[in-house]
């Protein structure tokens, strides 16, 4: 005999979520970087973000782009990239850890 109330969950056991299916569109050209700066926040990116970025993906001006300058890897927008600059990558995500206050 069964009593009490059904699971709200009942009838999705066997359903998953492929978050690689999901996030991740070339998988032979995606690379994950996760950030340690608080630099990035005017852009909506923060300390302890991950971010996945795709080298396959068409970029344009207004791309939000992983690049090397100097040595060092750096995130902007194409249109503010200096032409010596290599893009390494379209940030195709950004993936925000929730901190607890």
């Amino acid at each position: 005999m069964i009593t009490g109330f059904p699971s709200p969950a009942q009838g999705y056991e066997d359903k998953t979520v492929d978050l690689n299916s999901f996030f991740i569109k070339h998988p032979a050209a995606t690379v994950f970087m996760r950030i340690d700066s608080s630099r990035y926040v005017s852009m909506g990116i923060y300390d302890g973000d991950l971010l996945i970025i795709d080298r396959a993906k068409a970029i344009n001006k207004n791309s939000l782009v992983v690049y090397e300058a100097d040595g060092c890897f750096n995130i902007g927008r194409v249109f503010n990239i200096k032409s010596e600059a290599m893009i390494t990558g379209a940030i195709t995500y950004v993936i925000h850890t929730v901190k607890e206050v």
